[in-house]
């Protein structure tokens, strides 16, 4: 599953995802009488500050289905939020995305590009994944980068609950 999401600065997305996937995996499973894996990675996030690597992620997200020969035309897709930008369908879930306002103060103009923007290609690198979205946790400028990307060398300690602190010693 991709999804990109615009979050707010104070919280992190890690703990939600975790939750979703866990609940749907529960759910899928149990109604399918099996067990075992259902996700094919654990929930792994890359931050994103920059308008065209937005535009970017955005074009590769929406045309995974017409990659995967579900539909002709992403706009068709129910689950994609290409349908509000790209032809201007209201939906009070898909508000519009910072990087997608920048690129123009009018809606009709935004759908053009939007349009434009989601348009086959026959260069093949253009629908690519952008391997930096498994090498990175963020992209953007340095300062943005910096404050998100932990230092080399030196991992996060992640402190031990007090339940389990007494087996220490």
């Amino acid at each position: 599953m991709h999804a990109r999401l615009q979050a707010p600065e104070t919280e992190a997305l890690g703990r939600p995802f975790r939750w979703f996937m866990a609940d749907t995996a529960t759910a899928v499973q149990r109604a399918r009488g099996r067990r075992g894996h259902f996700w094919e990675r654990r929930y792994r996030a890359c931050l994103v500050d920059d308008d065209l690597y937005a535009l970017a992620a955005l074009r590769y997200l929406d045309r995974n289905p017409v990659r995967a020969s579900l539909v002709a035309d992403p706009t068709t897709y129910p689950w994609l939020s290409c349908a509000a930008y790209a032809l201007g369908t209201s939906t009070p879930l898909v508000p519009c995305h910072p990087s997608d306002l920048a690129l123009s103060p009018s809606a009709t103009i935004r759908q053009q590009q939007d349009r434009a923007l989601l348009a086959p290609s026959a260069d093949p690198t253009t629908d690519a994944r952008d391997p930096r979205w498994s090498a990175l946790r963020a992209i953007g400028s340095a300062p943005f980068v910096a404050r998100y990307t932990p230092p080399r060398g030196r991992r996060r300690l992640v402190p031990v609950p007090p339940q389990l602190q007494v087996l220490r010693g």
